[in-house]
Parts: structure tokens; C-alpha cells; sequence
């Protein structure tokens, strides 16, 4: 689906881990580096914060749960992302910004996540359910 997927989904949990940095302007500048990628690909931006959840995937708890709450605050219908309040493009609702074909990656990806997810510290799996309910 997309090239260098393993490049990509470590890429984009170190911008993750950077925004649950305590330095702000790291932070802000991880921000900046994932909103540029929900403008610029709005596809491969959702299907990779979904394959972050995988349990395959090594990567922390926080990390997975960042993943969640903001992919979830992404599609919501009626949250803004208050990383990126001013680009009201790049704020309009994510979910009907995909391809069919990625809506349904999503979808399958998340029911894979939640079936394997028995063993997570309850919160994750809340923050999972909750992105689940709003798609």
C-alpha cells in the first residue's frame, strides 16, 4: 500500500514520542511535522496512526494511546484539532477525506487491534473503543 512502511510507522511514532516530550518547542515542531503529513496525505496519515495501535508493532502504551486520541479528535464530527486550529482545511472531518478503500483498511485494522488488545492496561483499550465508536 504504501512504500517503506516500517520507515514510515517508526518515523511517525518518534514524532508521537516527541509530542509527549516535555520540551515545547520540540514538541510544537513535532506538531508541525504531523499535521503537514494529515494535509499532505490524509490516507496514509490515518492508515498509519491505525497501524500504530497493532500489538504487533513495538512501540509504548503512551505512545498507542497519543495515536488513538488524536486519530480519534481527527475523525471526530465534532472535535477540532487544537494543534492545527487554524488550517480549517486540514481540521474538516478526516474520515470523509479517505478513499473507500482506506475507510475499510481502517476499519479491519481497528477490529484486529481490538481483538488483539485483551492484554493492554484498560485505558488504551477505552481510547481504542472510543476511536472505534466515532468511525
Amino acid at each position: 500500500m504504501f512504500s517503506d512502511l516500517a520507515a514510515n510507522l517508526g518515523e511517525l511514532a518518534n514524532i508521537l514520542q516527541t509530542i509527549l516530550n516535555n520540551d515545547t518547542t520540540q514538541r510544537k515542531q513535532a506538531e508541525v511535522a504531523l499535521n503537514e503529513l494529515k494535509r499532505s496525505d490524509p490516507n496514509k496519515y490515518t492508515v498509519l496512526m491505525v497501524y500504530i495501535l497493532d500489538s504487533q508493532f513495538p512501540t509504548t502504551p503512551e505512545v498507542k494511546s497519543l495515536a488513538s486520541v488524536i486519530l480519534r479528535r481527527n475523525i471526530s464530527t465534532s472535535a477540532v484539532d487544537s494543534s492545527d486550529v487554524n488550517d480549517v482545511a486540514n481540521n474538516a472531518n478526516l474520515w470523509q477525506r479517505l478513499s473507500d478503500e482506506n475507510r475499510d483498511v481502517v476499519k479491519k485494522a481497528l477490529i484486529q487491534v481490538l481483538r488483539a488488545s485483551s492484554e493492554w492496561p484498560k485505558h488504551l483499550i477505552h481510547k481504542i473503543c472510543s476511536l472505534a465508536v466515532e468511525i
